[in-house]
């Protein structure tokens, strides 16, 4: 009988190990906790240069799909009692050219001010005026696109109601050899942007003084719709 029990709990015992062994891989690993990812540290803005060095930055992240502005419930905190935009830009009405995505600033640090054609009017000037006098804003970008299609409207002679004299306004830079249509829509687009930015300098005696002074800077971009890449006009 000694034998016999002695056999059958030798036999038994893998059996058993085995069993226990299944019951511990059942059992859930416990949860390691998440490595908190870094806190962003946000650019210190104190200069025009500094802004403009950021939006170059941003572009770059843009590009190497590594944006970091993206914590839009937190902006969305931050924010919530004011606003300290480090620039200014506007841009062309095209949905294929959106600021706060390209330049990769989320929400709280741009001003972005949208028109067919990126033409300023006196509405636009006495927004810039509130943004550089009011709030501190630092850069104004003035950004025109390739295949715009406002610039090719003031090409084609386009009347559509007061679309008509929205091209209009851009016909005074119209530009380049008409043999080749697409360089001369991008010639004219960068002029447009050349000019914009002579008659806010012109228009708004308040924002030519601060740039006067170094403490606003006014430059124009442009944006390639084919590879998402900024290039800032000198």
């Amino acid at each position: 009988m000694k034998i016999t029990r002695f056999l059958v709990l030798a036999l038994m015992t893998p059996l058993f190990l085995a069993s226990c062994g299944q019951k511990e891989a059942e059992k859930p690993l416990a949860e390691t906790p998440a490595a908190k990812a870094e806190p962003v540290m946000a650019p210190i803005i104190n200069t025009p240069d500094d802004a403009l060095a950021e939006l170059k930055n941003g572009n770059q992240r843009f590009l190497n799909a590594a944006l970091i502005n993206t914590e839009y419930k937190t902006q969305i905190e931050n924010t919530k009692l004011d606003q300290k935009p480090h620039t200014l830009i506007l841009s062309c009405l095209d949905s294929r050219v959106p600021p706060e995505i390209i330049f990769d600033q989320g929400i709280g640090n741009l001003f972005v001010a949208r028109v067919a054609g990126n033409i300023e009017d006196q509405n636009i000037l006495g927004s810039m005026e509130f943004a550089t006098k009011v709030k501190g804003t630092k850069l104004i970008v003035v950004m025109g696109h390739n295949k715009c299609g406002a610039v090719k409207g003031a090409l084609d002679n386009a009347e559509l109601g007061n679309l008509t004299q929205l091209v209009n306004q851009i016909k005074p830079a119209i530009t380049g050899d008409k043999n080749n249509p697409d360089a001369m829509l991008d010639e004219t687009a960068k002029n447009n942007v050349k000019m914009t930015i002579a008659d806010i300098l012109k228009d708004s005696p308040a924002i030519t003084e601060l740039v006067n002074e170094n403490k606003v800077k006014i430059v124009g971009a442009y944006y390639e719709l084919t590879t998402g890449q900024v290039t800032f006009l000198d």
